[in-house]
């Protein structure tokens, strides 16, 4: 994992919101904390993985992750 992967995972450790930029956020920050919440799980802690499942989700949409919802027609 990555520093800025790390430093992420470390923001949800201490309950402050993940700060980063989109191209990090795109390259490495998003899978690391999808891969965060899949430990929680398997470690029987459904609060810690749905926090972390809640801040890609935010994230997701603070950069634009995916297609937009506005949009769904709109495939360009």
């Amino acid at each position: 994992m990555t520093e800025e992967a790390c430093k992420g995972v470390d923001c949800l450790y201490e309950g402050n919101p993940v700060e980063c930029s989109t191209d990090a956020y795109h390259s490495e920050i998003r899978n690391a904390l999808i891969l965060f919440s899949l430990d929680c799980a398997y470690s029987n802690d459904p609060d810690r993985m749905q926090i972390a499942l809640a801040e890609v989700s935010r994230l997701d949409n603070e950069h634009g992750y995916g297609m937009s919802a506005e949009s769904p027609n709109n495939l360009t």
